[in-house]
């Protein structure tokens, strides 16, 4: 036979592979009771790829190459994952799980200029060992992508990017750690985490990554953005020395933890050796499993047995659906049982204390799959629309999916989740989303605090836990529960 004629059989071959090799997203086929009383709770998969499914396996389902694809961020109903071997986003069609047209980084992000060996020129040089690792939102929802250093004379940069053109705009670019920190020789960074507006005021910190068998010190690095300028970076040595807590005797964060500031003095760190804690700007522990370990064992998304979350895989996200508070994590990396699985909690109350925390559901039932990884990426996002939370995940090399959590009232309750008026918490000061003829503010005793009319804020004086009631012009009446740190 001629070598035309075996060629062209070879191609007709390939493409047809191609095609019927290529899957399509599945649904999860478990079902999650519906949990709650007075406000009834339900989970349902919208669409999932995994390897538990049977359905990430190749390379027209994977997002890229085993080890390219690390961080995921969730906005405008899509989701953006790092393709780290190309320079760009791949984007995911968040209600249908179809791939779209990537978007392309602008040839000079994650670089800067300086000057030549000879002295002679200026040349531009690509920004850190790995220039381009992680991708978050800050709070205004500015899209913002870190690179990865792996010593303190790495230079650490994290930019602002345009999902239209792919064009970027520093924000931090930070070339002088190792004369600031000159006891840090080790610093490493694989993410970042955010909280605020980088183009007025925000936070945004890095914890520093460690081989297991390392020893620490367990640090987290804060940089402050005032109005669009980040200032020097200070440095937050974490408490592993108090006893009671998991992170008692810990040598080090592990390889690639994350950390999410929830404000200017609070975060969250999680790290391959920890669970999710919560600590303040000294580094003391101010919260965590410890104050609930049954929390950590979930015996009620399948009847009969207890599932318990592992460390291992990195990712935390807290958010607010109607007048109730949820966080939603990493629960089991690739070996444990199940496998790459997250977990939902409901907090007990605005206080979002780790003691009242309720474990609804862990997700999904079969896991994702055990495919390993080293970079620890288990990665929940949430987008709350109305009554409804979309909850996006991703497992690197093992999948992803989303969920849908909604609410329903029976009555009783719905004055507290009505969304006529919403509050948020700036410092002391209440902000409210419109204009309203009056606002009155109690205590959790019903005692009244503070009231105005015609105001679009109110300012309270000490920390707690608030009722706040607002009626609007139009007469429409909302009480939303807000805490105050």
């Amino acid at each position: 036979m001629k070598k035309q004629v075996l060629f062209g059989i070879a191609l007709l071959c390939s493409v047809f592979l191609s095609n019927v090799m290529a899957s399509s997203p599945s649904v999860d086929p478990a079902t999650y009771s519906q949990r709650g009383t007075q406000v009834k709770y339900s989970l349902t998969n919208q669409w999932l790829y995994s390897n538990a499914l049977d359905n990430y396996k190749v390379a027209a389902d994977l997002l890229g190459p085993a080890g390219t694809v690390r961080g995921m961020a969730a906005k405008g109903g899509k989701m953006y994952f790092i393709d780290r071997g190309n320079k760009q986003l791949i984007v995911v069609n968040g209600t249908t799980g179809a791939k779209e047209s990537p978007i392309v980084l602008a040839s000079n992000v994650f670089t800067y200029q300086g000057r030549n060996k000879a002295n002679t020129a200026d040349s531009t040089y690509v920004a850190g060992t790995l220039p381009f690792n992680d991708i978050k939102l800050d709070n205004a929802g500015n899209v913002l992508l870190g690179n990865c250093i792996t010593s303190s004379a790495g230079r650490f940069q994290i930019w602002k990017v345009n999902l239209t053109t792919g064009a970027g705009t520093i924000v931090i670019d930070q070339a002088n750690l190792a004369t600031l920190f000159p006891l840090a020789s080790l610093i490493r960074f694989d993410a970042f985490g955010v909280w605020g507006d980088v183009t007025k005021n925000a936070i945004i910190m890095a914890a520093r990554a460690c081989d297991a068998n390392a020893e620490g010190p367990m640090e987290v690095y804060k940089w402050t953005i005032t109005n669009g300028v980040a200032g020097t970076p200070v440095l937050i040595e974490l408490d592993n020395m108090t006893a009671g807590t998991y992170l008692t005797g810990v040598l080090n964060l592990g390889t690639a933890p994350q950390v999410l500031p929830l404000d200017e003095n609070l975060f969250y760190v999680d790290g391959n050796t920890t669970f999710p804690t919560l600590m303040n700007n000294t580094g003391n522990v101010i919260d965590g499993f410890h104050n609930n370990p049954l929390a950590l064992k979930d015996s009620v998304t399948t009847s009969g047995s207890k599932l318990t979350m592992n460390q291992g895989h990195n990712g935390v996200a807290e958010f607010q659906l109607g007048n109730d508070y949820f966080m939603v994590m990493a629960a089991s990396n690739a070996v444990g049982v199940p496998a790459s699985t997250f977990r939902l909690f409901k907090f007990a109350d605005a206080s979002k204390a780790f003691s009242g925390l309720e474990c609804l559901w862990t997700f999904p039932k079969a896991g994702m799959g055990a495919a390993s990884n080293t970079y620890r990426t288990g990665m929940p996002c949430v987008e709350v629309i109305n009554n409804v939370a979309n909850i996006y995940v991703y497992t690197g090399d093992n999948g992803y999916g989303m969920y849908k959590l909604s609410a329903s009232t029976t009555g009783v309750n719905d004055i507290l989740n009505n969304n006529v008026v919403k509050v948020s918490v700036s410092g002391k000061t209440l902000l409210l989303s419109e204009l309203v003829a009056s606002v009155e503010v109690y205590n959790v005793t019903g005692q009244l605090i503070v009231k105005a009319k015609n105001v679009t804020s109110i300012d309270v004086v000490g920390t707690g836990i608030y009722l706040v009631k607002a009626t609007t012009l139009a007469g429409e009446t909302a009480i939303q529960k807000v805490i105050v740190r």
